[in-house]
Formats: structure tokens, C-alpha cells, sequence
């Protein structure tokens, strides 16, 4: 299972405190009408952190019953037990992976996360996709011990997310050819594509997928095109990077018509208004490039 394409990770709206359905329903027939390749529910962007068993669980059921693209599961836990659970559910639901990040809180070594993601792998009724996002987990997966976990029979990938293209590359020359590469970070798309991403999960892709999209779709054949992609994408960045993400996100996709939700799971905040005033001017900038 060999995952290439743009995979949104998607926002979670809220109305009132409560899971806003319709929001979320709006959204993916937006991203379904973008041509994004698949759906990642409760990942970073989608707060899972900040929602109960019972929501995530929500928040699954609603993306499967609404979309027919591919889904992959965000499935991150401070205990297995959770995880398992939720992979459980989702894969009843028809998820096709999940995506797991190491427990955070407490740091372990290389060897302390093979032990777990062995463990895991071994029990969970959906192939998992590994992530990478030290600066929130404080557990980096380094190169060799993605080789050793690659060589496991239910681990099919990696979402990398730790903005190292140092290392990135590495992982992809050592783990076999149909282990997927797959890159997190928006402002690294084209030179992960370039030193062998087979895809990306994007938070960018929640507001201008057309985007990611046209750059994995074109630097093969027309790389200065792409470029001048990237650097479009960049204003999306900043606008990822303004507050506490995913805040100014969900802002810009309230102003451009989409559900971006009442507000962020605390303790993060929502936009100030000199805030507010920085993603408006970059939305503008955006508009006037097109």
C-alpha cells in the first residue's frame, strides 16, 4: 500500500463547544471537489488532543459516512490502549491506516519506540503510518530506527513533519521501495517531492488545496511552475504560523467561506484582532497573485 497524492489533515470545526457536523461535512465536499487524494481526520490540525474517546470517535463517523475518499485515521495517544481503540473503531468505520504519533510528555529512546511501535503494530487491525513531529512529541524517529520499523509487516510509511531535509532524504534511501514517504511540513513540499516524498499531508490543503495539488502534479514535468507554486504556498504558511496553530487557519477559512469553527481547543486562543489583520492582508496578497 504505496500512498502518493496530497492528503488533507483536516481542521475539526466546533459550534458552541460541540463538533460542528455540517462544518465538517462542508468542508470535505470542498476538498472532494479539489481533488485532494485523501482525508486525515484528527491529526495536528484537527485538535485530537483536545477531544474526548467519545468525539474522536464523532469525528470519524461523520468523515466515513460523508466522503468515499481514502481515509486515513489519526489515531495518537498517551496510552496504547486508546490508540488500539480508536484504530479499532475506524477501521469498522473503513479507514484505510492510521496515522500514530509517539506518546509525548516523557521522552524515550530509539529503542523505547521500536518496543512500542512493535507492540502496536502488532495488534492494530489498520497498517499504521508513522509521525514525525518531535517538536510537539519530544521523540524524533531517527533514520536507522525507520529502517528497523519499515521492515515490520503492518508499519506501511512515515508522515515527517520534523522540517529536517537533512534526514528526510536519508529515510527514503534506506526503507524499501514501497514504504511510503510521506512529507508534513508545507514549506518543504517541493524539495521533499524532489528528494523522493511519494506525497504529502498538508494543513495548507485545508484552505487552498489546488495548491499542493498543482505542485505534485506538475514539478515532474515543469519544476520552475512548481516553484513558483511553493513560493505562493508560502503566504499560506504564515498564515498556518500566525497565533496558536491551528487558529489562524481556521480564521481563513472562516473568511473564505469555508467551516473553520467558533474557536481552538484550550489551552490554545484564538486570532487577536492585530492577528486577524495579519491573515487578512495575506489573503489578500494570495487573491492578488491569482
Amino acid at each position: 500500500m504505496k500512498l502518493k497524492g496530497i492528503y488533507c489533515p483536516m481542521i475539526t470545526p466546533f459550534k458552541n463547544d460541540e463538533i460542528d457536523q455540517e462544518g465538517l461535512e462542508k468542508n470535505i465536499a470542498f476538498l472532494e471537489k479539489e481533488e485532494v487524494t485523501g482525508l486525515v481526520p484528527l491529526g495536528s490540525a484537527g485538535e485530537f488532543s483536545g477531544l474526548s474517546i467519545k468525539e474522536r470517535k464523532e469525528v470519524i463517523k461523520t468523515v466515513m459516512d460523508t466522503t468515499s475518499l481514502p481515509v486515513i485515521a489519526g489515531a495518537t495517544s498517551m496510552r496504547m490502549e486508546e490508540a488500539l481503540e480508536i484504530i479499532a473503531y475506524s477501521a469498522d468505520m473503513g479507514a484505510e491506516a492510521a496515522l500514530v504519533a509517539p506518546p509525548y510528555y516523557f521522552r524515550t529512546s530509539q529503542e523505547g519506540l521500536f518496543s512500542y511501535y512493535s507492540n502496536l503494530s502488532s495488534h492494530s487491525m489498520l497498517p499504521i503510518i508513522l509521525y514525525n513531529i518531535p517538536v510537539f512529541t519530544g521523540n524524533p524517529f531517527l533514520p536507522p530506527l525507520v529502517k528497523r520499523l519499515s521492515e515490520l509487516d503492518n508499519i506501511i510509511g512515515i508522515k515527517d513533519t520534523s522540517g529536517d531535509m537533512k534526514k528526510f532524504p536519508e529515510i527514503v534511501n534506506l526503507v524499501p521501495e514501497d514504504f511510503s514517504c510521506i512529507i508534513g511540513a508545507d514549506h518543504l513540499l517541493l524539495p521533499a517531492l524532489v528528494t523522493g516524498a511519494s506525497g504529502a499531508i498538508l494543513g495548507s490543503s485545508n484552505l487552498v488545496p489546488e495548491l499542493p495539488v498543482k505542485i505534485y502534479r506538475t514539478w515532474e514535468s515543469d519544476i520552475d511552475r512548481a516553484a513558483g507554486l511553493q513560493k505562493l504556498l508560502m503566504n499560506i504558511v504564515r498564515i498556518m504560523d500566525t497565533g496558536t496553530f491551528p487558529a489562524g487557519l481556521k480564521y481563513a477559512m472562516n473568511v473564505l467561506g469555508l467551516a473553520g469553527g467558533d474557536d481552538v481547543k484550550a489551552p490554545l486562543l484564538n486570532l487577536t484582532s492585530e492577528e486577524k489583520d495579519i491573515v487578512d492582508r495575506l489573503l489578500k496578497k494570495m487573491e492578488a497573485k491569482k
